[in-house]
């Protein structure tokens, strides 16, 4: 695969500071049922998860040292929101871990922005950069979106 840069934008972030709710997860949450993936996209039930696979934590090995991983060097993370929008670290996490179990499925944008996944209002969002049209695994947005994450704790 080309490596390419797809833009990963928590909450419909365009500039400002991130803004997070507490980070636990509320039993009622099903984020079954209110996970929207993106265009083209398979569901979380077609991809047979469960809410338990949407809601548990980021193995700490995911998570980045000194604010890049290895496994995200092909993508420019964006880590900053506008201050009227907020992100759920638990809503981020289950968009996470849905990207993340679609592996080596293209995520794939343009110049136009381009939902990945929606939960809350919770947007993960591709954005071809210096191209018209890009992708990436999207496991590997799954890792770049995660420093998103790290800015919610």
């Amino acid at each position: 695969m080309v490596a390419v840069k797809v833009a990963v934008v928590s909450a419909l972030c365009l500039g400002g500071t991130v803004y997070a709710a507490p980070a636990t997860v509320p039993a009622e949450v099903d984020y079954l049922s209110i996970l929207i993936p993106g265009e083209g996209l398979p569901t979380p039930q077609e991809l047979g998860l469960t809410n338990e696979d949407l809601t548990k934590p980021i193995p700490s090995d995911f998570l980045p040292s000194n604010g890049i991983s290895e496994r995200d060097n092909v993508l420019r993370k964006r880590t900053q929101c506008s201050p009227d929008h907020t992100c759920a670290l638990s809503d981020s996490t289950a968009c996470f871990n849905y990207l993340l179990s679609l592996n080596e499925t293209p995520c794939e944008a343009g110049k136009i922005n381009r939902q990945m996944c929606n939960v809350n209002g919770c947007r993960w969002i591709g954005l071809a950069e210096n191209t018209d049209w890009a992708r990436s695994y999207c496991r590997d947005v799954a890792y770049g979106g995660n420093s998103v994450n790290i800015e919610l704790k």
